[in-house]
């Protein structure tokens, strides 16, 4: 029994460090008191939007279509009042 469930602990081991896994994307962070806008482009000329990541002031995130790509980011402030810093 301890036989068969190292050799399965084995297996799923090796299956696993065999599939290829994709490159994560990181984010930029959304600093306080902002709306922030991640916008992915098809071409380096921002022509072609392949989609989107924002996060708006009261921390609702939205996705639309495909986070690859040229990315652009963008961040405009909530309310137009600016927090106090943080000391």
């Amino acid at each position: 029994m301890l036989r068969r469930l190292f050799v399965a602990v084995v297996l799923a081991i090796g299956i696993t460090a065999l599939i290829p896994s994709s490159p994560a994307q990181a984010l930029y962070p959304c600093p306080a008191g902002k709306m922030c806008l991640h916008t992915w482009y098809a071409d380096s000329a921002h022509t072609t939007w392949r989609g989107s990541y924002s996060i708006n002031c009261d921390a609702v995130v939205l996705r639309l279509g495909t986070q690859s790509g040229y990315l652009v980011f963008t961040t405009s402030p909530c309310g137009g009042v600016e927090p106090p810093p943080i000391s």
